[in-house]
């Protein structure tokens, strides 16, 4: 392995760890702030659901920063750019990494694939995370439904 790849890694598992501390508190802060009266017992259920998309935006653009940060080493390789601004290009690859779609007009080349590789990985259990928090949360929900 090269250098670089070994910077990649090492700063993709970085941002992997901050990227849990980050879930982990935003997790619980939603817990926190949703509705939990029995007036209107689903209002906690989408407050939660609408929560996680803000937080899991909010991931997707601490991604992009992280691409961008990345493409300042010049042995770390590029994403192509095909149209419209870096931001909004960072953005969107970010988006798609972080979903593990990966089906986009964009290509990583060099050892920052390594850095995409570990943010799929990151998305996908961060995602999966969220889905038992919204699991847990609609079951709650039954139960004291009765």
């Amino acid at each position: 392995m090269t250098g670089a790849e070994l910077i990649m890694i090492g700063f993709g598992l970085a941002v992997q760890a901050l990227l849990g501390a980050w879930h982990l508190y935003g997790l619980r802060l939603i817990k926190k702030i949703r509705p939990v009266g029995d007036e209107h017992p689903h209002l906690g259920v989408l407050a939660a659901f609408w929560g996680l998309g803000i937080l899991h935006f909010s991931e997707i653009v601490l991604g992009a920063a992280a691409y961008a940060l990345a493409l300042t080493i010049p042995a770390a390789g590029n994403i192509s750019q095909v149209e419209g601004s870096q931001a909004a290009e960072l953005l969107y690859f970010s988006g798609t990494t972080f979903t593990t779609l990966g089906l986009t007009h964009q290509q990583a080349s060099g050892p920052i694939r390594l850095l995409v590789m570990l943010q799929s990985l990151g998305g996908f259990m961060l995602i999966t995370w969220s889905a038992t928090f919204v699991y847990t949360i609609w079951g709650e929900l039954f139960r004291r439904e009765g």
